[in-house]
């Protein structure tokens, strides 16, 4: 498949640095690194005809567009990984390059070339972008994105393929590459042979057996994986541990040609695949929320846990629109409140880091016994640091970080144009900090937007009633 692929320098390294300086050095130093994961390792966006879905991404095109007053040293490298540098310097006092033009101009530009590229790679979270994604899709082209960040509803909806920031730095840069702790490779089916004297198949039959038993062996892992999780699996987990525990499984899949294709050939109901979200996921619709689509928001359906959030019933009614709006883990409060004093504990005995502090973060919840997946460990994670909280500072604490977090979580929906009434903020301010009424009977109905006084505790940080809008000439510095 023809790929051409365009990197805003400047907004992908901001965002990565902000997460840890260390994921946005290597980034800068190694492109070919991630260059070998995007052409080898990451899978093909949707809508493709079966030629197409079969076979290897070939960029021939390879831009990274860089402010060269702040951003020279990474000149080399790239230079070396075989890009196209196109330098952008800073056009104003606030520091605003051209970057954006020179994209989209070069993208259009591509579109009448006489060479037909099949896929358009964009690296940033600037939803100036949005525009130009959706012209490409009009054109029967497939678009890949690179949000570091929280990009906005529309400009992920406008994407075949959004690359999650986690899943970047994890696969295509090598970091924190974690061993989950259900994370062993899927075992190495085993025949017994029986005693009976029936003879043992040989030619075509033996072939035809030995392929049967261990799909039947990876069906009833897979069904195992997904008994155990709390949230759906990402495929593309799954996908890595088949072939470290079936060696020459990839890149065939088993005649079927894609991983994706393999999977939908097995007998897994009652589970359910979902390929709405990045990557796909399979999970349990009697256990799972499904994944929430990049195209449009879920409808609302009971969530299993809601008996653990209180008498009121408009705190789970509003973290339900937070988590189809903007993505925000639907976390129980007592989960949340886990979260954010395991994240307090960690960082006060140890130097924080993305990575290790997120697996350090869930493991201690878990063995706390609060359900808390990685995932959203690290959604956590990421909005305090793109919000500008640093760690290690001495304002690790709970009412600190749960303040930081509802004004970020105000901003975002602010973005989406997501419309709340003046209790709202209180209320995510008790969401966050594990602040609600138990159930009690009689149960008394709150107000609609009254929130139910909490049970008194230490004072701490007021409840950001407004967060003002920051000043930014892109969409990256808007979002956390």
């Amino acid at each position: 498949m023809k790929s051409a692929l365009f990197v805003d320098f400047d907004n992908v390294y901001s965002g990565l640095r902000k997460l840890d300086p260390a994921v946005a050095e290597r980034f800068g130093r190694h492109p070919l690194e991630w260059i070998g994961w995007l052409t080898d390792g990451l899978g093909l966006p949707e809508g493709l005809d079966e030629a197409q879905a079969r076979t290897r991404r070939r960029l021939l095109v390879r831009r990274v567009y860089l402010n060269p007053q702040v951003y020279q040293r990474f000149r080399p490298s790239f230079n070396h990984a075989g890009f196209e540098i196109v330098d952008c310097p800073s056009m104003t006092s606030e520091g605003k390059t051209s970057t954006d033009i020179h994209m989209v101009l070069d993208m259009v530009e591509l579109l009448q070339h006489p060479v037909h590229y099949d896929e358009f790679i964009v690296f940033s979270a600037d939803a100036d972008f949005t525009p130009v994604l959706r012209k490409l899709r009009r054109w029967d082209r497939r678009t890949t994105v690179l949000a570091v960040g929280f990009p906005s509803a529309a400009y992920r909806a406008s994407a075949d393929l959004l690359i999650e920031p986690d899943r970047f730095i994890r696969e295509g840069l090598g970091f924190g590459a974690e061993v989950d702790e259900a994370a062993v490779p899927a075992p190495t089916p085993t025949v017994t042979v029986p005693e009976a004297a029936e003879p043992t198949p040989s030619g075509p039959a033996a072939a035809n057996l030995a392929t049967e038993l261990p799909l039947q062996q990876m069906t009833a892992w897979l069904r195992a994986e997904v008994e155990r999780a709390d949230q759906p699996v990402p495929c593309a987990r799954l996908a890595s541990r088949l072939m470290a525990g079936h060696p020459g499984l990839a890149p065939e899949w088993g005649g079927q040609g894609s991983f994706r294709r393999f999977l939908e050939a097995l007998p897994l109901a009652p589970l359910r695949l979902d390929w709405s979200a990045s990557g796909g996921h399979l999970y349990d619709p009697a256990r799972h929320v499904p994944p929430r689509p990049l195209s449009a928001p879920q409808t609302v359906r009971p969530h299993p846990a809601a008996s653990a959030w209180g008498s009121d019933p408009s705190l789970f009614a509003l973290a339900r629109q937070m988590h189809d709006a903007i993505g925000m883990p639907l976390l129980s409060p007592r989960d949340f409140r886990a979260l954010l004093e395991m994240i307090a504990v960690d960082v006060a005995a140890q130097p924080f880091q993305l990575n290790e502090t997120g697996k350090r973060v869930r493991d201690r919840c878990r063995e706390a016994g609060h359900e808390v997946s990685r995932e959203a460990v690290n959604w956590v994670l990421r909005g305090l640091l793109l919000c500008g909280h640093e760690f290690g500072q001495g304002h690790d604490d709970l009412p600190t970080l749960s303040y930081r977090l509802v004004g970020n979580l105000l901003n975002l929906c602010r973005r989406e144009q997501l419309v709340m009434d003046e209790g709202a903020p209180a209320l995510l301010q008790r969401w966050v900090s594990g602040k609600i009424v138990p159930n009690a009977a009689p149960e008394v109905e709150p107000q609609a937007t009254a929130p139910t006084p909490a049970p008194a505790e230490p004072a701490q940080e007021p409840v950001p009633e407004s967060v003002p809008e920051p000043a930014a000439a892109t969409d990256q510095s808007t979002q956390p």
